[in-house]
């Protein structure tokens, strides 16, 4: 848990909570925290990653964001023979890079939102010009390329305020998306993989609809893990940092939640289907989760997020317990895909 990335508290939340419904009665658990600076704590020392997690026969991950989430700590963890949760090194980097997944998705019949891809030192303003002028209108969606949890994400409302929010993205990644702002209804549909006869089966968890809370523009990072918290968002000059990412309706932070979506049963199905598309697409294992806007009955997915936030007020924990799965159960049914033995030691 923890990590180098901006997600590092959450994933700190995320850790706790698995540790916290993991069965005690199946699964010795260790503790092993990456601090910011990259040590690891393990045990109330600091040690060398390659002998902490050497000594585990599976290791849960719940780390989000860069390193954690992007493959290269599960590149780590292959070159030292150690199993661990979650998508594999490749799905890993596929779906932290929003480019890369979005030309798979769309090469594979997905919608996705018009976009440009642009880096930092390169000359784009040509581009970025005729994009804005010719292809989409304002507003528009700033984001970075590869963080999660809607960090550094704007909503753009004018040409001053594009230059500003461009400056803000690079400060979180070298390389940047501009698309167009799809006025919609914001969905997110987990799924979990299980084993049936043998062979991985998907399961698609029940659509969970985002409603964000008046003054706020969209799901942002407030509104995903922090209760009671207010929007928060920078307005100047038409720009607003922040994701476009029986019922059960939850408020939590500055948006509502509802468990199941209240969609037509042939919408939901058809959100389901692609959430499991986008799954097998990138090749992901486990579980994961998708981002959807739906304008006028169609369906344009935003991203897939491989280790989407296990914390309380996570999204996936809500959807499996609506869908009659407990955490527990959850984390049993990971924990045992991945590994065949009696005596499991995870972190």
């Amino acid at each position: 848990m923890g990590g180098p990335s901006s997600e590092h508290e959450v994933s700190l939340a995320t850790g706790e909570n698995v540790l916290k419904n993991l069965d005690s009665r199946l699964f010795e658990s260790i503790k092993i925290k990456i601090l910011r600076d990259g040590k690891v704590w393990m045990s109330g020392r600091y040690a060398k990653l390659e002998k902490a997690v050497k000594s585990l026969d599976l290791c849960f991950l719940a780390t989000h964001g860069e390193f954690g989430e992007d493959g290269r700590l599960q590149a780590v963890l292959e070159s030292y023979g150690v199993p661990y949760t979650g998508s594999g090194v490749l799905a890993s980097a596929l779906a932290m890079n929003k480019a890369k997944s979005r030309q798979l998705f769309f090469a594979n019949g997905l919608k996705t939102p018009k976009t440009l891809f642009i880096k930092e030192g390169e000359n784009f303003q040509s581009q970025l010009k005729f994009f804005v002028s010719k292809l989409i209108k304002f507003p528009l969606v700033v984001k970075p390329c590869s963080r999660g949890s809607s960090v550094g994400v704007s909503i753009v409302k004018s040409k001053r305020a594009l230059k500003k929010a461009i400056h803000h993205a690079f400060k979180y990644d070298p390389e940047v998306l501009i698309e167009e702002y799809i006025e919609g209804r914001e969905f997110t549909c987990g799924v979990i993989e299980k084993k049936v006869n043998g062979s991985p089966h998907i399961i698609a968890l029940p659509v969970t609809e985002i409603i964000p809370n008046q003054g706020l523009d969209f799901f942002n990072y407030e509104a995903k893990y922090q209760k009671g918290a207010s929007p928060h968002t920078h307005t100047s000059e038409g720009f607003k940092t922040g994701p476009q990412s029986g019922n059960r309706s939850m408020s939590v932070g500055a948006s509502q939640e509802i468990t199941p979506a209240q969609l037509s049963e042939h919408l939901a199905k058809e959100v389901k289907e692609l959430a499991a598309k986008a799954h097998r697409i990138l090749g992901c294992k486990d579980y994961s989760s998708s981002d959807f806007l739906v304008k006028n009955g169609k369906i344009y997915i935003l991203e897939l997020d491989t280790l989407p936030g296990l914390t309380e007020n996570s999204l996936i924990p809500k959807a499996l317990k609506t869908a009659g799965w407990s955490i527990r159960k959850f984390l049993n049914n990971i924990c045992f895909r991945n590994v065949k033995k009696q005596e499991i030691q995870t972190a």
